[in-house]
């Protein structure tokens, strides 16, 4: 029996209370607004949040990218075996940023001289340009600036 007092005031409470609401839906429909715009200014404090650090992410990732961009230069070497219009074709079409006429330069420089750089770039990048042009039957290879500064002070 004391089961059933007890349900029968939780059901009356709860009767007493979805009534009171009906009567008053401007009171429930204002409760909800309330936590809808509490709730999109949290997540309008979070968006903030994320934002400014992608920004600091960005910009930390930005300066290291600029103190690696010219950091790795790609040298090539003069070989006996590939001929001008070759060598000029393979630069042009592995490093798409170098025109013919630039990539035809760094060919005679590399005849003429023994070696020619052919552009600057972050590690990854050169890495790949090096072995796609050594692919292609090129001698190249890769060289951190710094050793470039060793070897002119010796």
């Amino acid at each position: 029996m004391g089961v059933d007092k007890k349900e029968k005031k939780k059901r009356n409470l709860f009767y007493k209370f979805f009534f009171h609401l009906q009567k008053r839906p401007s009171l429930v429909y204002s409760q909800k607004n309330f936590n809808l715009e509490k709730i999109k200014k949290l997540r309008n404090v979070i968006k903030e949040i994320k934002k400014d650090n992608i920004k600091e992410a960005d910009e930390h990732e930005k300066k290291e990218r600029e103190k690696e961009t010219s950091a790795w230069k790609v040298i090539l070497y003069n070989d006996d075996i590939h001929n001008f219009t070759y060598v000029t074709d393979v630069i042009v079409k592995v490093v798409g940023q170098i025109s013919k006429a630039k990539a035809h330069t760094i060919t005679v420089e590399a005849h003429s001289t023994g070696q020619a750089l052919i552009l600057s770039t972050w590690k990854s990048k050169a890495e790949k340009y090096c072995q796609e042009l050594q692919q292609n039957g090129l001698t190249v290879s890769i060289i951190h600036e710094s050793q470039l500064k060793d070897k002119q002070k010796k």
